[in-house]
């Protein structure tokens, strides 16, 4: 899947490791997707929501994304499950991005706050629930002002939600780095985002390859990785992992445009 060099702008999250909540009430999204199996609309429902909003965004218009949601809304209101609402609340996401592109910031601010609401109220959010929850919450704090603190204090108990859940949660460690990598060193950033890059990019995409699941933050964990070398002009490592990431996804426009900075390095 090709991405476009915008999609590698989030500003998303922090760290964690304790939690206060009861663990037996989380719901596996593995488990609720064989309630689901007969839905052909969740097959590959990740890259179909990415390929509606490259559509609507080469278009210059939002009926690829609008006619995604009405599907997924249709399929909700028959089967109330999280795994629908995780993706409702990911293509809420998108669309954001696709209205601030556009320069209509009210839109975007209310796009992704539906998303990050539908997720406040999911019951029993799991591991995956609480990291598209903080990245949500990291995307929308651009529009927060003065309220910027408080969905910063969010996201980090979100992250802490996630990976007590699940300490081998790929999505989750992308997270927390790019809320690091993106912070200014003079308020702290960059101390950490090394570390849990070179974690995240061993992780599994998925522990069990399923299409109706998410594998996103694997192939934006590489390119992270590969920019924070560049500015550090580690060129060997920011080579390497250049090398290891193009091999993983031969067809990342945000890791393949980072080619023209290592060239004579």
């Amino acid at each position: 899947m090709i991405r476009l060099l915008f999609i590698s702008l989030l500003f998303v999250s922090c760290k964690g490791n304790t939690t206060d909540f009861n663990k037996s009430q989380i719901v596996s999204y593995q488990a609720q997707t064989q309630s689901t199996q007969q839905d052909s609309l969740l097959v590959g429902i990740q890259g179909k929501i990415y390929n509606a909003f490259a559509q609507s965004f080469m278009t210059k218009n939002n009926d690829e994304l609008y006619s995604l949601r009405k599907d997924l809304e249709s399929l909700y209101s028959t089967k109330k499950n999280n795994i629908i609402l995780y993706w409702k609340s990911y293509l809420q996401f998108y669309s954001s991005i696709y209205y601030l592109k556009k320069g209509d910031k009210k839109t975007a601010e209310k796009e992704i706050d539906k998303g990050i609401d539908w997720l406040n109220d999911m019951k029993n959010k799991n591991s995956e629930g609480y990291a598209l929850l903080a990245m949500l919450q990291g995307f929308g704090i651009q529009f927060k002002g003065m309220k910027a603190m408080i969905v910063s204090s969010n996201i980090k108990k979100n992250i802490k939600r996630a990976t007590a859940i699940d300490s081998t949660n790929l999505r989750a460690y992308y997270v927390f780095t790019s809320n690091d990598f993106h912070t200014p060193e003079k308020y702290g950033g960059g101390k950490e985002a090394e570390t849990y890059l070179l974690k995240a990019i061993l992780l599994p995409a998925q522990k069990i390859k399923n299409d109706y699941l998410p594998s996103w933050g694997k192939e934006e964990s590489y390119e992270m990785l590969i920019k924070l070398y560049i500015k550090k002009e580690n060129w060997i490592l920011a080579k390497k992992y250049f090398q290891e990431g193009i091999v993983a996804f031969p067809e990342s426009y945000t890791i393949n445009q980072l080619a023209s900075k290592l060239v004579g390095k």
